[in-house]
């Protein structure tokens, strides 16, 4: 008879080693550099150029001489209203402006429109007024676009008359309040905001602009 199986003990896993612990390591503070300073000298102002003096002009090129006819080119028609050149005319509406508007209606409205190309040399003027005197004076147009023909002695023939007034390319302007001892600067401000030709004619600013007539876009429909 055979003798019983001895039993054998089950082999035991060895155990595992424990695994070390090591910090985790913790991320560097980068390195922040020094400032930098940059001296920045403070801008010229806005206009160099000198006041213009009662009944002085200025051009674009910066001619005490050149006439308003070179500068701005020469008047080609009378627009009247609601002529095909009348109805090219725009109106800027902003109430930083002023506007004098003393004519009788449906006339006081006309000093509102102008040539489009017044549109951003007035719009600079504008800024450069409010930055010159901090909000003291407002800029106000007295004259723009002119159908009654005023810019030239009631007495004269009214084919005759001659004013870029006429065309929507030529702006009066004053401060306001009124005050006629600065209207020296404001005629140099014009000049720098980019109107092509200046005259500081003692209680106002005549200014204009040398762009294409609206007389040549309306030949033959209402302008004469």
């Amino acid at each position: 008879m055979s003798p019983p199986p001895v039993a054998r003990p089950l082999p035991v896993a060895a155990p595992l080693p424990t695994p070390a612990l090591w910090p985790t390591p913790l991320p560097q503070p980068t390195a922040t550099p020094p400032p930098i300073f940059v001296a920045i000298a403070p801008g010229p102002p806005a206009c160099l150029q000198p006041n213009l003096a009662t009944g002085e002009h200025i051009s674009a090129s910066g001619s005490y001489t050149e006439t308003e006819r070179l500068a701005s080119t020469p008047m080609l028609c009378h627009l009247e209203r609601d002529s095909c050149g009348y109805n090219q005319l725009v109106g800027i509406l902003d109430p930083t402006l002023k506007f004098k508007q003393e004519e009788t209606p449906p006339f006081d409205t006309e000093d509102f429109l102008m040539h489009p190309a017044m549109i951003l040399p007035l719009t600079r003027l504008n800024h450069l007024v409010q930055t010159e005197w901090g909000g003291a004076f407002q800029l106000r147009i007295t004259d723009a676009y002119d159908s009654l023909l005023e810019h030239d002695p009631p007495e004269s023939e009214p084919s005759t008359r001659y004013s870029l007034h006429y065309e929507g390319r030529a702006i009066d302007l004053t401060l306001w309040p009124v005050d006629q001892s600065q209207y020296g600067r404001l005629c140099t401000l014009a000049h720098c905001a980019g109107f092509d030709w200046v005259l500081n004619e003692g209680t106002h600013c005549h200014a204009s602009i040398r762009a294409e007539s609206l007389c040549l876009d309306c030949q033959n429909q209402g302008s004469k």
